[in-house]
């Protein structure tokens, strides 16, 4: 998206602008209301991105960044019971959220429950690398079918499996 290379370079009222541009072009997209959320985050205003990450939820109550954000929410106004209950909620649609297992264990230190904390940071760091070998995967499946790419990419795969055994 355009407006999160706008949000990247600080210009919040151009990222804004573009965010509710995506909202009246795709306004059934959940990406809309939440991206926009995480600006209002970023900027201090909790209580324009909850609303922000339920509207979101509204458009697709399994979205799993929203019910992340909106468990941020409640971590940032010091409640980290209930963000608990948001991120459980993003994990049960999507287990391998590498974001819900990181600010779970976040929320879990708050709370003082040390050896869940490491857990879920252990599945954080297996999923981002699932995630990882899975971005080069469709990016090495569009040269597949072009003479000798095929080995190219088995050996992009053998890489991968090796680099994540050092991490």
């Amino acid at each position: 998206m355009e407006a999160q290379n706008e949000e990247r370079r600080g210009n919040v009222e151009q990222a804004r602008a573009l965010y509710l541009q995506f909202m009246e072009l795709q306004p059934q997209d959940p990406r809309g209301p939440n991206k926009l959320g995480v600006l209002q985050a970023l900027l201090g205003h909790f209580d324009d991105a909850e609303q922000l990450f339920r509207q979101s939820l509204d458009l697709d109550s399994k979205f799993a960044p929203a019910l992340t954000n909106l468990g941020n929410v409640f971590l940032e106004r010091g409640n980290p019971e209930e963000a608990l209950r948001y991120y459980e909620e993003a994990l049960t649609y999507d287990p391998n959220y590498s974001s819900a297992h990181h600010n779970m264990a976040a929320a879990m230190k708050k709370l003082g429950r040390i050896r869940p904390m490491v857990q879920h940071l252990k599945d954080a760091q297996r999923a981002f690398r699932e995630s990882e070998r899975e971005s080069v995967r469709k990016e090495m499946t569009g040269c597949m079918g072009r003479g000798g790419t095929t080995t190219v990419f088995l050996v992009a795969v053998g890489l991968l499996q090796i680099a994540a055994f050092w991490r």
